[in-house]
This record gives structure tokens, C-alpha cells and sequence, in this order.
């Protein structure tokens, strides 16, 4: 079985009670959607899945953040693939969120073609297909109904 390992980056803003969006164009869809901020893990050195959080909110779009809570696992199985993405929520430490420039993008393969702040009254108004995947959907309405686990569910150990 083929499986890869995720890691998905839910970017708030307290003050204004906003999450921060992507639109992003996915092969596999026709057009661009929302998402939210994720990427790989292990395949960048010895990062942990909290570096790569990190790394991946630094790459999207162009900002520091801190890890503030786990949002939990989401598993996906399909045929002989499997799919595992670990789910934080961030804050913004340095940095104003934009889309980071084409040559960076395509060298990483992604089509990113705007950030967005929504608030979770307008978020509540997006369709379940205006976005890039139900496991997105879903991670979004959670954020929402304000599930959040300490951050300290998640541990990086050695083998």
C-alpha cells in the first residue's frame, strides 16, 4: 500500500475570529478551489510533523506561524493508497499572508492563486464544492464548531 503522510495548517486570526484561505487549482479538478494551507511530511530531512507545519504555512503563504492546537488525524484509504494528514490550528507571528511567487510554486508543484480571510459567517455560506476536497470540508466545519485538542497529542518520537 502506497501511503503518504500530510500535514494541514488551519491559520486564524483571534482578533477578528477569521481562518485563512488558499485558492488553489488541484490537477484534478477543473477549476481552482478553496483549501487550506498543507503540504508533505517526510520528505524534507529530519523535520518534525510541527517543521513541517511550519515550513509548509512559510512556502504557501509567505508567513511565520505558531502552532496553537492539534485539530486531529484525518485518514483516507482509496484502492492501495492511504493517505494521513495530521491537522493543526495557527496563529500568525510574523508576516502578512500572500501568495507566494509562480516560479516558487511550480518548483514545489502548486498553483496557489489567492489568500483570503473569511470570517465563519461567510465561510458558512462556501458549498461543500467550492472546496478542494470533502476532507478539507470537513477539517473547515470542525474549525467552526470550535473542536481544538492540545497541541500535545501529538508527539515526535524516534524509532
Amino acid at each position: 500500500m502506497n501511503v503518504s503522510l500530510k500535514v494541514g495548517v488551519i491559520i486564524t486570526n483571534e482578533t477578528n475570529d477569521q481562518v485563512l484561505l488558499i485558492k488553489e487549482k488541484y490537477k484534478k479538478k477543473d477549476g481552482p478551489l478553496w483549501n487550506v494551507v498543507k503540504g508533505s511530511y517526510g520528505d524534507n530531512g529530519d523535520e518534525s510533523i510541527f517543521d513541517a507545519a511550519i515550513r509548509e504555512s512559510q512556502e504557501e503563504v509567505s508567513v511565520k506561524v505558531k502552532l496553537t492546537h492539534a485539530l486531529g488525524v484525518y485518514v483516507s484509504k482509496e484502492s492501495d493508497r492511504a493517505k494521513i494528514q495530521f491537522n493543526f490550528l495557527a496563529k500568525i507571528v510574523e508576516g502578512e499572508p500572500k501568495v507566494a511567487p509562480m516560479d516558487e510554486q511550480e518548483s514545489r508543484d502548486e498553483y496557489i492563486q489567492e489568500v483570503k480571510w473569511f470570517t465563519k459567517e461567510e465561510i458558512s455560506n462556501l458549498s461543500q464544492e467550492e472546496f478542494i476536497s470533502d476532507r478539507i470540508y470537513e477539517l473547515i466545519q470542525e474549525w467552526i464548531a470550535g473542536k481544538k485538542f492540545p497541541l500535545e497529542v501529538y508527539a515526535q518520537v524516534a524509532l
